[in-house]
C-alpha cells in the first residue's frame, strides 16, 4: 500500500491553532483559578512525600508517567472543549444574526489564519454591525484575536454534464457490482483484506479494486472472476489487484478502531512546542511506520533531544491513553525526520 503523507481531512478543516488549556482556565472565574493553583501545590507536596516514602518501589517508568503530563492526551481534552465552544459559536451567531434581521448564508473559519468570513444573502451597508456581532460571539466563546470579514454570498457553480438520473444509476450499479463480486469471491474462498471497491463514471469507465493476503496464489482465477463480473457494467473494466500482509491489515484494523493515528497526527501538527511540518504513516509492510517531519537540523544535539521527546510523547500516549489499551502490545516504529528529510538518530 502506498505511504500516506498527510493527515485526515477533518484535521485540515478544523485546525486547532495555538490554543491551550490556559485559554479555558482564563475563561473561568478568578476564585476558581486560585483554588486550582492551590490544589496543584498540595498535590505536588503529596507526590514528593509519596516518592520519599516509597522510593525503593517506584520504578523509572512509573516516575515518567506520574511526573509528566501526556501532551497528546492533554491536547485531545483541549480539542474536545474547543469543539464544544465551536458548536456553541455556530449556533449562537446564527440566532443572533437572525434576531437582528440579517440573513447569513455561509460561514467560513480558518483556524490557521485566525480568520472568520461571513457570507450574507443581502448587504445593506450594515456589514460593520454584523462584524461586531460576530466578534462579540467569538470572544464570548474564548476565540480571541480573530479577524472577521463580511461578504455578499455568491452561488457556487456545481453543475456537471452528468444528470441526476445518471448519477443515481452509477451509484446503483456500483453497489450492485460490489455485492455480486464479494459474494462470488467468498464462495471461491478468497479472503478479502479490504472490502471490494468499485468506481464507475462516464469518463473513466469501471474500476475494480480487490486486496487479498500476500499468501494468496490464485491470482489468475481472481482476475478472471473480476473480469467476468465487471464486463456486465463496462466493456474493458480496469482491474486493480493488490496483496498485503495479513498481520499488517489486522494491526491497521486495531489502530483504526482507536483513532490513535488521527489523534497523534493532529496533536503533532498543531503543537507549539514541537517544530513539526508534516506527518505520514503506513501499516504496510508490517509493522506500522510513523514519520514525523520537522524543521530541525539533522545532527545537532538539540535536534536529537527534541526527536527523543517526540518519540517519548507518542509512546506515553500509546501506553497511557484511555482509548489505546488494545494496541499497547503492538509493534510500531516512530521516525523523526530533519528538514532535509533525513532520519534524526
Amino acid at each position: 500500500m502506498s505511504e500516506r503523507w498527510d493527515y485526515p481531512e477533518e484535521i485540515k478543516n478544523l485546525k486547532f491553532n495555538k490554543e491551550n488549556q490556559n485559554n479555558v482556565i482564563n475563561r473561568l472565574k478568578e476564585p476558581v483559578r486560585v483554588k486550582k493553583k492551590k490544589f496543584r501545590k498540595r498535590w505536588a507536596a503529596a507526590a514528593c512525600i509519596f516518592l520519599f516514602i516509597g522510593g525503593l518501589m517506584f520504578t523509572p517508568a512509573m516516575e515518567h508517567v506520574v511526573a509528566k503530563i501526556p501532551y497528546i492526551s492533554q491536547f485531545l481534552d483541549q480539542k474536545e472543549d474547543r469543539m464544544e465552544r465551536l458548536d456553541a459559536f455556530y449556533e449562537d451567531i446564527s440566532l443572533s444574526l437572525k434576531k437582528e434581521g440579517y440573513q447569513m448564508e455561509n460561514i467560513q473559519v480558518s483556524w490557521d489564519d485566525k480568520e472568520v468570513i461571513i457570507e450574507m444573502k443581502s448587504m445593506n451597508n450594515d456589514d460593520f454591525a454584523v462584524q461586531l456581532l460576530v466578534e462579540e460571539e467569538l470572544e464570548d466563546k474564548g476565540f480571541n484575536d480573530y479577524s472577521v470579514s463580511v461578504k455578499p454570498f455568491k452561488e457556487r457553480n456545481t453543475k456537471t454534464d452528468v444528470t441526476e438520473e445518471e448519477i443515481e444509476e452509477y451509484q446503483k450499479n456500483t453497489e450492485e457490482l460490489e455485492t455480486k463480486l464479494t459474494k462470488r469471491l467468498e464462495k471461491n474462498s478468497f479472503e478479502l483484506m479490504f472490502p471490494v471497491q468499485v468506481q464507475m463514471n462516464p469518463t473513466q469507465g469501471v474500476y475494480i479494486n480487490v486486496i487479498v493476503p500476500e499468501t494468496e496464489k490464485r491470482l489468475d482465477l481472481l482476475e478472471e472472476i473480476m473480469l467476468e463480473e465487471g464486463k456486465e457494467y463496462g466493456e474493458d473494466p480496469d482491474l486493480d489487484i493488490r496483496q498485503v500482509q495479513k498481520r499488517a491489515r489486522e494491526q491497521e484494523i486495531r489502530w483504526g478502531k482507536t483513532g490513535a493515528i488521527n489523534d497523534i497526527a493532529q496533536a503533532m501538527m498543531e503543537s507549539e512546542q514541537f517544530p513539526v511540518t508534516g506527518f505520514s504513516y503506513s501499516f504496510h509492510p508490517y509493522p506500522l511506520q510513523i514519520k514525523i517531519k520537522t524543521s530541525l537540523g539533522q545532527s545537532s544535539r538539540r535536534s536529537k533531544e527534541i526527536a527523543e521527546e517526540i518519540k517519548s510523547e507518542i509512546d506515553l500516549f500509546i501506553q497511557s491513553g484511555e482509548k489505546t489499551k488494545s494496541i499497547r502490545e503492538d509493534r510500531y516504529e516512530v521516525h523523526v525526520l530533519s528538514k532535509d528529510k533525513n532520519k534524526i538518530e
